[in-house]
């Protein structure tokens, strides 16, 4: 089997991310939702400006336990 490289590693944590959102996850899960954004920022030095930004939504919307909206992602 092909080993995933770090940026596919990183667009499917992205995924993940907003898909868990989506669906609301942070707000009954917000541990889970933690670790897969500290299992993104490690890579915080080669993600594009667009992924960072959407990673501090993403933590915002954990902390404050917000609902992720449309207008969000």
């Amino acid at each position: 089997m092909k080993e995933q490289t770090i940026r596919q590693k990183i667009e499917q944590r992205m995924d993940d991310l907003e898909n868990s959102l989506k669906m609301q996850t942070h707000l009954k899960e917000p541990t889970a939702i933690g670790d897969l954004l500290e299992s993104i920022s490690k890579f915080y030095s080669i993600l594009t400006e667009d992924q960072r930004e959407f990673v501090q939504c993403a933590r915002l919307a954990v902390l404050e336990q917000r609902r992720w909206t449309a207008q969000d992602s």
